[in-house]
């Protein structure tokens, strides 16, 4: 009796082992949750951050071999080129991070740098994760200086600015 009492244990689980495993394994996706989702915010910094290292090299290309040089944004693939003088470069954003809006002139946007550094026209292109966050690479007229912010730039907080960015949002939504 006891002999076949062992061996029918052996073919399977009990609730109670069963009901530990699960809340094993409840607990370690609680834990590795918060990482799973700064994953994007990471996606997202790191292409706002190489497409302002970007724009920051084609400025001194321009500088260095006093050729203009320049960068088109490509909205719906996703992708910019970088366009030096000896060579033209594609840049892909990664997957889950997408244009959200460009305000440079063009068709396809683009800013160009002179031989003294100055862009084309100043501007902001928008980056947004599918989580919701943004980032705006920001190329300051005339100086032609690049930064990142998580915040639109300050002439956005008028009320015409603020009409700006919702034109921006509307016109440029990445595809479903």
């Amino acid at each position: 009796m006891m002999k076949d009492l062992i061996v029918m244990r052996d073919k399977g689980f009990t609730l109670i082992e069963l009901l530990a495993a699960l809340a094993v394994m409840a607990l370690v996706a609680a834990l590795l949750w918060p990482r799973v989702a700064s994953l994007s915010r990471w996606k997202l910094e790191s292409a706002a951050r190489s497409l302002a290292g970007d724009l920051r090299l084609v400025r001194q290309e321009a500088i260095t071999t006093g050729k203009a040089s320049k960068v088109e944004i490509f909205i719906y693939p996703n992708r910019y080129r970088v366009r030096l003088s000896g060579e033209d470069r594609w840049v892909d954003l990664p997957e889950g991070v997408f244009f959200d809006g460009v305000t440079f002139g063009g068709n396809p946007p683009y800013v160009h740098f002179n031989m003294l550094g100055h862009p084309s026209s100043g501007g902001t292109i928008i980056l947004k994760s599918y989580g919701g966050e943004k980032r705006y690479v920001i190329l300051t007229p005339v100086t032609g200086r690049v930064r990142v912010s998580r915040n639109p730039p300050g002439h956005w907080q008028s009320e015409s600015g603020a009409a700006l960015q919702h034109f921006l949002v509307a016109e440029f939504q990445a595809p479903p």
